[in-house]
Order: C-alpha cells, then structure tokens, then sequence
C-alpha cells in the first residue's frame, strides 16, 4: 500500500495565522508599552500612546527627546520588547499546557510563542533591509544610521537559526493533539501549519504595518522564517 498522506491542514492554519495576528498586535502594544516605561526610567518624557501615523491599527508611544540620555538607556528602551516578549510567551505556553487549557487557549499561546520568537530577528532584519524598526532607530540615534547593516541582517538570520529548532519541538509537542506528527513530513506540515505560515504573516504585518519596511527587499524575510522553521524541524 502506497504511504498515507498528510491531512491538509488548512483549516488549523487559517487559525493558527488569525491567531498570530492578533498576537502580532498584543506584542506591538506591549512593545510600546515596554519602551514608554522603560524610556521615562532611563530620562526620556513620555506622553501616554496614540495611533501609529503608519497605521491605524497599531498604536505607539509618544516620548519626548532623549538628548542626555546614555547610550546603554536607549538601547535598553528600544530593545527591551525584543528580550521580554519571548518569556512571557514561553511562559503561556507552559501554563496553558501544565493546566492542559482547552484547544484554542493552546493554539493561540504557540501562535504568541511564535511571534513574540520572530520579533528580535525581524527587528534586526529591518534594519538591515528596510532602514527601520527599533534596532535601525537605535543606529540613528547612536549617529550611525547605517552601522552594522550587514552584521545587522546576518545576527537576525543566526538567532532565527537559533530559536527555530525549539519553536518547531514546540509546535509539535502543541500540535501533535490536531494532526499527525509520527514522520519528519508529518513534523515539517504540523509545524508550517501552527508556526510557519502563523510566524510569516506575523513578520510581513509587522514589516507593513509598524512601520518596519522601506523597501521591496525586507519583504523576503516572511519567507526566511518559513524556510528556517522547516530546516531545522526534527
């Protein structure tokens, strides 16, 4: 008998994407309340948030200038979401497995896991291919705009190679419950289903909607993430 064929996992990848992208604007609010807290703690005035000039959907924080302010403080301000965001997620995706959280609950906090991993090296691969995002604002405000373009993109790649392999055993381990996940084709469909395709869709809405893209270029990085998930799935 011929090899039975994965399920299509269409349905369970439409929510897994619509997941992310409410995921995707959760972080984004986060991030910016991250950098309006943190900023106003190192010496930079902020004025509360309002609607992204790039887009209604998103909102950012309105701060004041931040001449004085040591360089060590902007960075921190600017990249804190980057480092935060990624325990939060890895923090819900436990809880809502120790408490074993109905399928949905699971769904979304892997779909959160998946987000919040991309956004570092997204960040970085903004900078590097679009000139903009917070890693690009902090090259600006440093007075070296275009410092690290390069090392930039090539860092963004190392830590995406980095964190694929432990976000694809978690999207098995979560998705297993849905589909199929005994053979390596099995593991790479499952894991392009609930982390992927979900993580591409994250990072092309953050590219076009945040403001983070200035040029056709920056639109590769979608692809980048499926292709590194699949890779590195065991």
């Amino acid at each position: 008998m011929p090899p039975r064929r994965p399920p299509p996992p269409g349905p369970l990848t439409l929510l897994s994407v619509a997941a992310a992208l409410v995921a995707a604007w959760l972080s984004f609010a986060l991030d910016q309340l991250l950098r309006g807290s943190i900023g106003a703690l190192v010496g930079v005035p902020w004025h509360g948030v309002r609607l992204s000039p790039e887009s209604a959907w998103t909102i950012v924080a309105v701060q004041g200038s931040a001449s004085g302010v040591p360089a060590g403080g902007i960075a921190l301000m600017l990249l804190a979401g980057a480092a935060v965001l990624p325990l939060i997620a890895w923090g819900l995706v436990g809880l809502a497995l120790a408490f074993r959280s109905s399928g949905w609950l699971r769904s979304f906090a892997l779909s959160w896991l998946a987000v919040a991993c991309i956004w570092g090296p997204t960040e970085l691969a903004a900078a590097a291919l679009g000139g903009a995002g917070p890693a690009a604002e902090l090259y600006a405000r440093l007075g070296e705009p275009q410092a690290g373009r390069w090392a930039a993109l090539g860092l963004g790649i190392a830590v995406m190679l980095l964190i694929a392999e432990p976000l694809s055993r978690w999207a098995v381990t979560v998705g297993g419950a849905w589909m199929r996940a005994d053979s390596l084709e099995f593991r790479r469909r499952l894991v392009r289903a609930v982390a992927g395709w979900p993580g591409a869709c994250a990072a092309f809405a953050l590219l076009l909607s945040a403001g983070w893209d200035r040029t056709p270029w920056a639109l590769l990085w979608p692809g980048v993430v499926l292709v590194t998930l699949q890779v590195r799935t065991r």
